[in-house]
């Protein structure tokens, strides 16, 4: 069975929804992946609407439970 997110991210939205759920910020996860911070935030805004939630802590939590990480 595929993850939830698998069908609604792109691979990078997935790349970045992973380093927001560890507690980056947007420019800590630009340095990580050689994108610009603004690219970062058009992203995470782009993840939150697909995922329907509206800060970091509820993408993180679907992301979390969509892998498994917490009971």
């Amino acid at each position: 069975m595929e993850n939830l997110l698998t069908n609604l991210l792109t691979t990078r939205e997935k790349e970045i929804i992973a380093e927001v759920s560890k507690g980056l910020y947007d420019k800590e996860i630009a340095q990580k992946i050689f994108i610009s911070t603004e690219t970062v935030k058009k992203h995470v805004k782009n993840i939150y609407k697909k995922l329907g939630v509206r800060n970091r802590v509820e993408a993180s939590i679907l992301y979390m439970f969509d892998h498994k990480n917490i009971a």
